[in-house]
């Protein structure tokens, strides 16, 4: 869940949720919803409750400064009902980060040291707000920065703190020319259907005149064999290159 006004209205790539939805893709996660609200607490806490319904992992980027607008994690507590305090953990951090900075510990700084009780916290090596670990009702939300250097920097530590998935994750692409994916389709969807939906396959067109036309193909699926996986996926390739040899 990406959280910003700057992130809904566009005026912001939202690149942190492709950049996320891609390490946890390839670490054996299957990514269920990625959704986009703005910085207002009823937004924040209707969001929240439609995936806490839906999944077991739920990762917010943005809101976690000192400024008026960052309102993540007072919305998160506020949602679950939990009492928001001081971790010491992440005030400790905080006034470490502060103090090599020569920065003043203000009221709107310590902001970035209150979640909800019973939270953990994530290491922010490159910025000064920590992420947050909340474990709730058989849940876990993690809460890191939008700064996308500051994300990108601490997904490690959520897969590390995740553990292994215990799924393996296999994608195969490349491009065909001169396709139409009008013409290949009732073919993938047999093709689907034939390995019972272990694979996966996605056409992906790109315009074009009739000269240039191409479509890349992408043949995926988690299984926890990658090296079936793979051997399925070759098996796939093969038939549909048949396929566009011989009937296309």
């Amino acid at each position: 869940m990406s959280i910003g006004n700057e992130i809904v209205k566009g005026r912001t790539v939202n690149t942190n949720a492709s950049d996320i939805s891609s390490f946890l893709t390839n670490s054996g996660y299957e990514i269920s919803y990625v959704l986009a609200c703005r910085d207002i607490k009823e937004e924040i806490g209707n969001s929240l409750e439609f995936l806490v319904k839906k999944c077991d992992i739920i990762i917010t980027t943005g809101g976690l400064g000192p400024t008026v607008d960052d309102i993540t994690v007072e919305s998160i507590a506020l949602y679950l009902k939990l009492e928001l305090v001081i971790n010491e953990h992440a005030y400790s951090e905080i006034s470490t980060k502060l103090t090599k900075r020569g920065m003043e510990f203000t009221p709107e700084r310590l902001k970035m040291a209150l979640m909800p009780a019973g939270s953990e916290i994530l290491h922010n090596n490159v910025g000064t707000a920590p992420g947050m670990i909340l474990k709730h009702d058989g849940k876990i939300i993690f809460s890191i920065p939008g700064v996308p250097s500051e994300m990108r920097a601490m997904l490690p530590g959520i897969s590390s703190f995740l553990g292994p998935s215990g799924m393996e994750y296999y994608s195969l692409e490349y491009d065909v020319k001169g396709l139409l994916e009008s013409k290949i389709a009732p073919y993938v969807k047999e093709l689907i259907k034939k390995y019972n939906y272990e694979m996966l396959v996605k056409t992906h067109p790109e315009s074009g005149n009739t000269l240039n036309r191409k479509v890349t193909i992408e043949i995926y699926g988690y299984g926890k064999s990658k090296k079936r996986l793979e051997t399925l996926a070759q098996e796939i390739k093969e038939e549909i290159d048949n396929i566009i040899l011989t009937k296309l």
